[in-house]
């Protein structure tokens, strides 16, 4: 309650500001995309070749062998171009000087807006790492009726949230890489799962319509984002029309395109990845690294519980302290020892990716430094909300660190404004898909 209801008294109170700065309630980043190696390429596209036949030149008989010499060592070459990602940012004159030390602002103003421009680049470049280029959210389900107005409460796959905010613009497609929309979608308000959207046209969305961050798709229907796992390592059928950076993976599916494993009927979740562990340590793989989603972890959690049982100890004596839930997994197929299982909230439920993580990389034409959030790889947190704030002083200048382009804004009544941008031009590239492979969970 007030301290008075006196407004006489409450007019000699100051306000007392407890904490400095601001509070990040935003969500965690994913904890595998901070973790990838980087590597600056340059040049039109970045190629690199794969031996994905030793040829059949071999038999008991020389004559045999000899015929069928001209079938020997077949590579591919894999011709990567990079994908793109932008995000923006404007303040004015009157928001700096406004918010110039402390004690007229709880942060500079440019620098919280550079901050956020931040979190937007890390958030959408974690869904690029699971999707195809297209920034695919999510398949719908059921059908779905949209209104010309405010009124469309649709319900998101968890994961799905993790990618946009309040303003964020999506759009409704047949497929992730159609070039026609059936529907434009503003995000007015996010409750739990329920997200609340203005379309910009009355529809009907077909089940297994794809919902995808709007302009991550060209004219011609290509993806413009860096192409990610889901590209790298496809849980269906690779089309023998394939062509994949130049390469048709069709003729050798599992070593051009990674293994992929489905469930069974009733399969648990870790008898599934363990089919997976095998399929790979026959093609050489570490399998060092395992990536599902964290409703998945939680899941797997309780499955590997019920088959688990707990002995007492001590002649029965009750124990003072009870732990409930699982640290980690370790999986094991004869000398594959895994223990690294990363529960990232980005990765589609139901998908799990087991990577050989040498063999995958982030190729970029610009400075990746911003991919790092400050919280180490798999560890809760966040980061504090702390950009950069030599940004509202540094010239008008396109490229500035290799990351970031400050151009003048559109003049507005409070002044003129500027626009910052981080450009981010690259591609994750998987450089042995033989080694990888993805499975679809129960």
């Amino acid at each position: 309650m007030a301290i008075s209801t006196e407004a006489g008294i409450l007019a000699m109170l100051k306000t007392f500001y407890a904490k400095e700065g601001l509070s990040n309630l935003l969500y965690r980043n994913d904890p595998f995309l901070k973790g990838i190696t980087t590597r600056r390429v340059e040049g039109k596209q970045a190629n690199f070749s794969a031996l994905y036949s030793r040829g059949g030149a071999v038999s008991a008989n020389f004559l045999t062998a000899k015929s069928l010499a001209t079938s020997q060592a077949q590579a591919k070459e894999f011709q990567v171009t990079p994908g793109q990602l932008f995000s923006c940012c404007v303040f004015n004159n009157k928001e700096l000087l406004a918010s110039k030390t402390l004690r007229g602002a709880y942060i500079n103003i440019a620098s919280a807006k550079f901050f956020a421009n931040a979190e937007s680049f890390r958030k959408t470049l974690a869904v690029a790492l699971y999707g195809t280029g297209h920034g695919e959210l999510f398949t719908t389900s059921a059908s779905i009726t949209l209104t010309a107005d405010d009124q469309n409460d649709i319900t998101f796959p968890q994961h799905a949230i993790m990618g946009i905010d309040i303003g964020s613009k999506l759009e409704v497609k047949a497929t992730a890489a159609a070039t026609s929309v059936t529907a434009t979608l503003t995000v007015n308000k996010i409750d739990g799962t329920t997200v609340n959207c203005t379309s910009d046209t009355a529809a009907t969305a077909a089940s297994g319509s794809v919902v995808c961050i709007a302009g991550c798709t060209d004219s011609n229907g290509n993806g413009l984002l860096p192409v990610g796992l889901a590209g790298w390592l496809p849980t269906g059928t690779v089309a023998s029309s394939d062509s994949f950076f130049g390469v048709n993976r069709s003729t050798a599916r599992d070593r051009l395109a990674g293994s992929v494993i489905t469930a069974t009927s009733g399969e648990k979740k870790y008898e599934t990845i363990q089919r997976l562990i095998l399929a790979l340590r026959r093609n050489g793989s570490l399998c060092d690294k395992i990536i599902m989603n964290d409703e998945d972890y939680l899941a797997m959690a309780a499955e590997i519980e019920t088959k688990t049982n707990f002995m007492k100890v001590d002649g029965g004596k009750a124990r003072q302290k009870a732990v409930v839930g699982t640290q980690d997994f370790g999986f094991s197929v004869s000398t594959n020892w895994l223990e690294s299982v990363i529960d990232s909230p980005y990765c589609p439920k139901g998908t799990c990716y087991i990577l050989s993580s040498d063999t995958v990389e982030l190729w970029t034409y610009t400075n990746a430094d911003k991919i790092a959030d400050g919280v180490t790889g798999n560890e809760a947190g966040k980061p504090e909300v702390n950009g950069d704030s030599d940004v509202a002083t540094k010239p008008y200048q396109l490229l500035v660190d290799d990351l970031f382009t400050i151009t003048p804004g559109t003049d507005t009544a409070d002044g003129a404004a500027a626009l910052v941008a981080m450009n981010f031009y690259g591609s994750f590239v998987v450089t042995n898909p033989s080694v990888n492979g993805v499975c679809t969970l129960n």
